[in-house]
């Protein structure tokens, strides 16, 4: 979604990816650490799910999050069996989570010892079962996971749809594992060029990756323990632009979740993202509009709209400006999609070379008649909220759905955890997934009978 090309623009985005790098601090786990991982049930009912998330250096950490506060962290092994949830509170004080073993050598249960609190056990529980599988769509073959829930189905459905640049099904993983709990049977996959999938995502347009996430809704359609007339699409960041646009193309998906994706074009985002992220960089407003036209010249390039002169001229204007040092390799002879992504192993830094900048993002909502729910967070500063709201709301007036909702949290920026609004790049103490974010999601489906 974004570009972040640059290694300012990259401090942008690395700023914004912290609420997920602040998971993502323990050494890279053992085969044998994933014995831990599984679903554990206090005598309240609530869960604690512990699984493990994959980092952008390759390497996998293991994650708890605690479902009755929202408290989620990495774990950092103590000693065998006990660790330290990270990072800590605001008072520096940490959870730390002891996990039981059996006779038989097997993990069955979990203490979680929170400062000034009793200790509270939870022992493990199955709320799902799993099945592996390999789909094709088009020229990939796309490696995936069906999550079942325990009990009699048939259950409804739903396709999770990642975000931008290379991702695998383990970065929309707790979003399975909440859906799974409230009911639906879930299907993640990764994306093309990604984990066990083949194909290639940096030449893959919008379109494509709805005809990816197509091909996913139809195989929970045709499962018995599905209701086929039930299975919808929940997208983030550029998977809130790819649901609708697959959700226009078939009219039997049930619903379309967009979390975070904006109602603009591609280029109006990045250059907003670009903009927020200078002024908070405390760059002057003159020599922002300096950098936006670069980028604007550089999508206009990438797509064949604007001469390498014209881009070398509008990056020339950018050097000696305090605050705008890397705009200068920006220039035409730098712009090689290979390089760019070498320099930048995340996010999609050359993604002007094969999605297009000024793509209608309103015109599946025009097309769509299932029930829709919009998603944004206040402290969002990569996504041009109030205007994705106004332009949302124009379309659901004219023509769109009879069933749309909208909702813009006010402690979350673009994901699920609350955030500093002090300082909306970084996540607040402790770290907290927004509990109104998903009470919302399960109210939302619920009252529509899915």
């Amino acid at each position: 979604m974004w570009a972040a090309i640059s290694r300012r623009s990259r401090a942008g985005f690395g700023a914004l990816a912290l609420a997920v790098a602040l998971l993502l601090v323990a050494d890279t786990l053992p085969a044998a650490d994933a014995d831990y991982c599984g679903e554990y049930r206090f005598a309240s009912g609530g869960l604690v799910s512990v699984l493990t998330e994959g980092t952008t250096a390759g390497t996998t950490r293991l994650v708890a999050t605690i479902w009755e506060s929202g408290r989620v962290g990495a774990l950092l092994a103590d000693t065998l069996d006990r660790f330290t949830m990270s990072p800590p509170d605001a008072d520096g004080n940490t959870p730390t989570i002891t996990f039981d073993r059996s006779p038989g050598g097997t993990i069955a249960a979990l203490t979680l010892e929170t400062p000034g609190q009793v200790p509270r056990h939870a022992p493990r529980v199955v709320t799902f079962h799993e099945e592996e599988l390999l789909f094709t769509s088009g020229d990939a073959t796309l490696s995936g996971t069906v999550k079942i829930p325990v009990g009699d189905g048939p259950f409804p459905g739903i396709v999770l749809v990642h975000g931008s640049g290379p991702a695998g099904r383990e970065s929309v993983e707790s979003m399975a594992r909440f859906f799974v709990s409230i009911g639906f049977a879930t299907l993640s996959y990764d994306k093309r060029g990604c984990g066990g999938s083949t194909g290639d995502w940096k030449t893959a347009d919008l379109l494509q990756l709805a005809r990816d996430a197509l091909v996913g809704v139809a195989i929970l359609r045709a499962r018995d323990d599905v209701d086929p007339t039930r299975v919808g699409m929940w997208g983030i960041s550029q998977g809130g632009w790819v649901a609708p646009i697959a959700a226009s193309h078939w009219t039997s998906v049930a619903f379309v979740i967009n979390h975070s994706g904006p109602a603009t074009s591609l280029r109006r985002q990045d250059t907003f993202m670009m903009s927020r992220v200078l002024e908070m960089q405390d760059v002057p407003p003159d020599d922002i509009d300096l950098a936006v036209a670069a980028l604007n010249t550089l999508y206009d390039y990438g797509r064949g709209k604007a001469t390498a002169a014209q881009l070398d001229a509008a990056v020339a204007k950018t050097i000696g400006r305090a605050g705008l040092e890397d705009f200068a390799t920006l220039t035409s002879e730098n712009i090689i999609a290979d390089s760019l992504y070498a320099q930048q192993p995340f996010g999609d830094p050359a993604w002007f070379l094969h999605l297009d900048p000024d793509r209608d993002a309103l015109e599946p909502y025009r097309l769509l008649r299932c029930p829709v729910l919009v998603v944004y967070g206040r402290l969002d500063y990569t996504v041009p909220v109030e205007e994705s709201v106004v332009a949302l709301g124009s379309v659901f007036a004219q023509r769109g759905p009879a069933d749309f909702h909208m909702a813009v949290l006010e402690r979350t920026g673009h994901g699920m955890l609350v955030m500093d609004p002090e300082a909306p790049q970084n996540p607040a103490l402790p770290l907290s997934l927004a509990l109104e974010y998903f009470a919302l999601l399960e109210d939302w489906l619920s009252a529509r009978g899915f």
